[in-house]
C-alpha cells in the first residue's frame, strides 16, 4: 500500500520595498517634532544676537546655537573645541546606557559658563557661528537624502536579482526530528554545561563586570544564551531527556533574578525615564524582560514544566521591604503592554533607544506563550512589527536591518553590519521569516563573501568589535553570529566555513571546548551553530515539541560528566537512547519517568531485562558505561 507524502510549501523571498522617502512614517514624525523643537530653541538664540541686549545675553544666544559657540565668540577656541567633544562624549553615553540628562547638560553648561564671563562677542563670530549651524542643517537634511537614493538604487538593483534567483523557504518549520550528537557535540555541551551547573553564587568562566551591567558585556546575555543553547541541545539531539539540562536552564533563571544582574534598571529608569521604578520587567527594558521571557518559555517547551506560571515564582529582591514578584504570566503581559503602547511599533531597551534585535527576544517570547497557553496576543505584535520593517522605520531601502533608533526624535544609530543584521535576523526567523531570510540572502550575496566566494564578513569597523567582553580588532564574534545565521537559514557550508576559520584558537579543558580571543557571548553563538539545523530555532519556537515527545517515557536523571546523553527520542511509548561516558568508564544508575503507572518495560542496554513504574511513572536501572551504550525500553505489553 503506498502512501501520499504531501511535500512542504515553499514561500519565495520577497522585494526589497520601495520606499517613498528617506524615512518611515513614525519616524519622519518624531523628526519633524525634533526639527521643531530645536527650531524655537534656535530661533530664540538668534533673537538673543540679533537684538544684542547686552553682551551676556549674546554670548549665552551663540552658544544655544552651537555648542561651544560662547567659547568660540568670547576668544577660547580650545574651550569651544572642548565643550563640542563634550556633546560628543553625552551623546556617546546616551547610546551606551540612555542617559537623557547629560545631553542638554552639556550643551547648556557651555552656554552659561560663556555669558557668565561677561565678554562681548568677537564681531565675526555673531554671523560666522550662525553660518556654521545652517551648514550643519543643511548638511544634516542632505545627507539622509543622498544616503536614501544610493541605497534604493542598490536595493533596486538587489530586487532585480531577487525577482530572478531569489531563494525560496518552507511556508512552515519542518517536523521536528532529533538525531545523535557528535563528539564535537559533546565537547561543546560539555563548556555549556559546566557553566550552568556550578553553584547559584559562582560565576566561573561568566564575563562579569558588576559596575557594568548596561550594555551588551553584562552577564544577562551569556546566561540566556547557556539557557538557548541548552534547549537547543535538547530540541535537536535529546527531546527525551530533561536531566542535567533540565537544571542547567533552571540555574540560568536563577541566576536572571540576582540583583546584581536587573538592578543596573534602576540607574536607567531614573536617569533615562525620569522615574524611580527599579521593577526591570513593568516598562521599556526588553533586554531584559523579554529575553527572560523567552528563557521561561522554552524551558517549558522542553521539559513540561509549568513551575513559572505559578504567581510570585520568580522573586526579585531589590531589599529586604522591596521584593517585585513575577512570574511567566505577567512577563507576558507587561510584554503586550509595551507593545501595544510603542508608538514606533517596537519598544526600547534603554530609554530612548529602540533595538529591533532585543525586540525580537519579547516577541518570540509572546510567541511561545501563545503556543503553551492557547492565546494569540502575539499576533497583533507580529503584525506591527511587520508593518516597522515594511514602512521604512526599521528598515533601510537597501533591505538592510536598521540596528537602533531614538525613540525620542527619531534618527538612526549609525552602526550596520554583518554583525547587527545577524543577531536580528536569527531571532526574525521565527517572527517573519520571509523578511529575515531576505536579510540573509542580502548579506551572504553581498556582503559577506570574499573574492573567493568562501564566507568572509567584511572588515567593517562594527565587524570588528566582540560585544560580549569590548574586544577590539576582531572579527570572531560577528563570525559566531553569521555561523549561527547560517546553520539556521540551511547554508551548512557557509556555516562550517566560518566556525572552520576559527579553529585554530580551539582550547579543550576536562572535556569542555571553548575558543580563545572570543567572549563567552561569542562561544555560545557557536554552541547555537554546533546544536542548529535549518529552521531549528524557528521550529523550536512556533511549533515546539509534538504530542509524543512531550508525553511519551523520559530518561529524567544522570549523573554529570560521569554520563553524557548524546540521543534520547520517544515515539510516546518506547524510548531510544544513546550514552557515552564522560570520564572514563562508570557503573550507574539513569533514572525515568513519565512511564506508565505499574507497566512493565523491556530493556535493553542496562543491567536488568525489565522494569516496572512505580505509581509516579518512574524508575531505576544500573547499566555499566564502558564506551558508547545503547538503552531502548519497549512496553512489555
Amino acid at each position: 500500500m503506498s502512501v501520499d507524502v504531501q511535500a512542504p510549501e515553499f514561500v519565495q523571498v520577497p522585494l526589497i520595498p520601495d520606499f517613498a522617502g528617506p524615512h518611515g512614517p513614525t519616524t519622519r514624525w518624531l523628526l519633524r517634532r525634533t526639527l521643531l523643537g530645536l527650531s524655537a530653541m534656535w530661533g530664540s538664540a538668534l533673537f538673543l544676537v540679533a537684538a544684542d541686549i547686552s553682551a551676556r545675553s549674546t554670548v549665552f544666544g551663540l552658544g544655544l546655537l552651537l555648542p561651544g559657540g560662547g567659547q568660540f565668540a568670547t576668544g577660547h577656541p580650545v574651550w569651544g573645541a572642548a565643550a563640542i567633544g563634550l556633546l560628543v562624549l553625552a551623546l556617546f553615553l546616551w547610546w551606551l546606557c540612555g542617559n537623557v540628562l547629560l545631553l542638554p547638560a552639556a550643551w547648556l553648561t557651555p552656554a552659561i559658563l560663556a555669558a557668565a564671563t561677561g565678554s562681548a562677542a568677537i564681531s565675526w563670530t555673531r554671523w560666522a557661528i550662525p553660518a556654521a549651524l545652517a551648514g550643519f542643517v543643511v548638511a544634516s537634511i542632505a545627507y539622509p537624502q543622498w544616503r536614501f537614493r544610493r541605497e534604493r538604487e542598490l536595493g533596486r538593483q538587489y530586487n532585480e536579482r531577487l525577482a530572478s534567483e531569489g531563494p525560496v523557504f518552507p511556508s512552515s518549520p519542518p517536523a521536528a526530528t532529533a538525531t545523535e550528537a557528535t563528539a564535537d557535540d559533546v565537547k561543546t555541551l560539555r563548556y555549556l554545561m559546566d557553566l550552568a551547573l556550578q553553584p547559584e553564587d559562582s560565576w566561573d568562566g561568566f564575563f562579569f563586570v558588576p559596575v557594568d551591567q548596561f550594555r551588551e558585556g553584562a552577564v544577562r546575555y551569556q546566561l540566556n544564551f547557556v539557557s538557548y543553547a541548552s534547549a537547543m541541545y535538547q530540541y535537536t539531539r535529546t527531546p527525551a531527556f530533561s536531566g542535567y539540562l533540565a537544571e542547567a536552564q533552571r540555574n540560568m533563571i536563577t541566576k536572571m533574578t540576582h540583583r546584581k544582574v536587573w538592578s543596573y534598571w534602576s540607574l536607567e529608569n531614573l536617569w533615562g525615564n525620569l522615574r524611580w521604578n527599579p521593577d526591570p520587567i513593568v516598562d521599556d527594558n526588553v533586554m531584559y524582560s523579554g529575553y527572560l521571557g523567552l528563557m521561561l518559555g522554552l524551558y517549558e517547551t522542553t521539559t513540561g514544566d509549568t513551575r513559572y506560571r505559578e504567581p510570585g515564582s520568580l522573586q526579585l529582591r531589590w531589599s529586604d521591604r522591596k521584593v517585585f514578584e513575577h512570574d511567566s504570566t505577567t512577563i507576558a503581559a507587561a510584554l503586550a503592554d509595551n507593545f501595544a503602547r510603542a508608538r514606533s511599533k517596537q519598544f526600547p531597551c534603554e530609554p530612548n533607544w529602540i533595538y529591533p534585535m532585543c525586540n525580537t527576544f519579547g516577541i518570540n517570547s509572546l510567541i511561545v506563550e501563545d503556543r503553551l497557553r492557547g492565546t494569540n496576543r502575539s499576533d497583533a505584535v507580529v503584525a506591527q512589527v511587520r508593518e516597522s520593517y515594511e514602512n521604512g522605520d526599521f528598515c533601510e531601502p537597501d533591505g538592510r536591518l536598521t540596528t537602533a533608533r531614538s525613540e525620542y526624535f527619531g534618527f538612526r544609530h549609525p552602526m550596520v553590519g554583518n554583525m547587527g543584521d545577524g543577531i536580528t535576523m536569527y531571532f526574525l526567523n521565527s517572527i517573519v521569516p520571509d523578511i529575515a531570510r531576505r536579510t540573509w540572502w542580502l548579506n551572504d550575496a553581498y556582503h559577506l563573501r570574499n573574492s573567493a566566494g568562501i564566507a568572509d564578513p567584511k572588515n567593517r569597523s562594527w565587524n570588528l568589535i566582540d560585544p560580549g567582553n569590548y574586544g577590539v580588532f576582531t572579527d570572531r564574534f560577528t563570525r559566531a553570529v553569521l555561523a549561527a545565521n547560517a546553520r539556521e537559514f540551511g547554508y551548512h557550508v557557509a556555516a562550517d566555513s566560518l566556525v572552520d576559520s576559527m579553529r585554530g584558537r580551539v582550547t579543550e579543558q576536562d572535556g569542555a571546548v571553548r575558543y580563545k580571543g572570543l567572549s563567552v557571548w561569542g562561544n555560545l553563538y557557536l554552541a547555537m551553530t554546533q546544536f542548529g539545523r535549518e529552521d531549528a530555532f524557528r521550529g523550536l519556537v512556533t511549533d515546539g515539541f509534538p504530542a509524543e515527545w512531550r508525553t511519551g517515557p523520559r530518561l529524567c536523571e544522570v549523573a554529570y560528566p560521569d554520563v553524557i546523553v548524546t540521543y534520547a527520542v520517544t515515539d510516546g511509548e518506547s524510548l531510544d537512547l544513546v550514552l557515552v561516558p564522560g570520564d572514563g568508564p562508570r557503573h550507574t544508575t539513569i533514572a525515568f519517568d513519565r512511564l506508565r503507572p505499574g507497566r512493565t518495560y523491556r530493556v535493553t542496554g542496562a543491567m536488568t531485562n525489565t522494569l516496572t513504574a512505580d505509581r509516579d511513572g518512574k524508575a531505576l536501572v544500573e547499566i555499566n558505561l564502558d564506551e558508547r551504550l545503547e538503552v531502548r525500553l519497549t512496553p512489555a505489553s
